[in-house]
């Protein structure tokens, strides 16, 4: 940005920045808010009046990575993001509560190794809503699914068009993995999926916070990225070849970021659809264009299961009943032991 006559005393160190974008004839939305951690100038000769300088901001995450704790207290084991974020005010991370257990005590350690650990633990995603981060745990995946806008080839008005689509699979990403091992608080504990038989050991090793269910978390990091074939994917668009409404959705979108549905086809092949997040959204905007590219991890990679829910579970609609099959029968009891690769539907 200019910083002529004297503007960069309005964006100072540890200032907060808001962000926020609107398409032609379209709703503004706020997209991010950042604090400033350094400014670097460019000062040019003459008058000066071409002069720039570039501001470096950091979110909520960054943020808690620049504060260490010395034996801090955390007392909840459901919600210990909540606690760090009263605890620092330079950032803003809403929190679901865990599904898992974390550890609790005293602690002296970094607060964003922390909120990872946590992370790591309960397997949920870190996500943008409009003007602050939040923590979403998988009890609550279903919850935050967009209907509004999907990815394809072609444009309309609720689908974006991507104009360069990369499928990289897992094993070309080093996102495919047959043995786990996890460094809970009490406990490390080593799972390997059967694909360990096939392709040999290749191995994750993750320290989280959780006080139990450590084995059940391994097992789980073990078979969920055991598939060489599963892909992630690479797109990119522009604003200006998508339709206006479209790209309003998209917009809000950004706003609140989403598991979302994407379509591609292989050269020669069918078409494939899935859901998927976006790990990480880049914006190039220039005066006659923005362009717009996007990593996004596929469902599998989350492998949550919600009975009935039409993304991640199985029954999804209007739910069914066979007769003779009671589930609120006395004694009876259901048994996944025989579930494969993530799938949570035993016999």
């Amino acid at each position: 940005m200019s910083s002529y006559g004297g503007i960069e005393q309005y964006v100072n160190v540890n200032d907060e920045i808001e962000f926020q974008a609107q398409p032609t004839a379209g709703i503004n939305q706020f997209l991010l808010n950042a604090r400033v951690t350094s400014r670097t100038f460019d000062d040019n000769p003459g008058t000066g009046v071409n002069s720039t300088m570039t501001v470096s901001l950091n979110d909520a995450m960054l943020q808690a990575g620049m504060a260490n704790f010395q034996s801090q207290s955390l007392v909840s084991p459901d919600d210990q993001i909540a606690e760090i974020d009263v605890l620092l005010p330079q950032i803003q991370i809403f929190s679901y509560p865990t599904g898992v257990e974390m550890s609790t005590g005293t602690f002296t350690t970094n607060a964003n190794q922390r909120i990872n650990e946590i992370i790591a633990g309960d397997r949920g995603v870190i996500s943008m809503s409009s003007t602050f981060s939040q923590y979403v745990s998988p009890r609550v995946f279903d919850e935050f699914i967009n209907t509004d806008i999907v990815f394809g080839r072609t444009t309309s008005a609720s689908q974006i068009a991507y104009q360069d689509l990369v499928r990289v699979e897992a094993a070309s990403n080093s996102l495919f993995y047959t043995q786990a091992t996890v460094t809970g608080s009490a406990s490390t504990e080593t799972k390997s999926s059967a694909a360990l038989a096939t392709y040999g050991t290749r191995t994750f090793t993750a320290t989280t916070a959780q006080s139990q269910l450590v084995g059940q978390t391994a097992e789980w990091y073990a078979n969920t990225f055991s598939d060489p074939e599963v892909v992630m994917l690479y797109l990119s668009f522009t604003d200006v070849a998508q339709n206006e409404s479209a790209l309003q959705k998209f917009n809000n979108f950004c706003a609140l970021i989403e598991f979302v549905e994407v379509s591609y086809t292989p050269p020669g092949g069918t078409e494939v659809t899935g859901y998927y997040w976006p790990e990480q959204m880049t914006f190039n905007a220039t005066t006659s264009q923005t362009t717009i590219d996007m990593v996004m991890t596929p469902l599998t990679y989350y492998a949550n299961f919600i009975l009935d829910d039409a993304v991640f579970g199985i029954l999804g609609g209007v739910p069914t009943y066979e007769s003779g099959i009671d589930y609120n029968e006395v004694d009876y009891t259901y048994n996944d032991s025989s579930a494969d690769n993530g799938s949570r539907l035993g016999v």
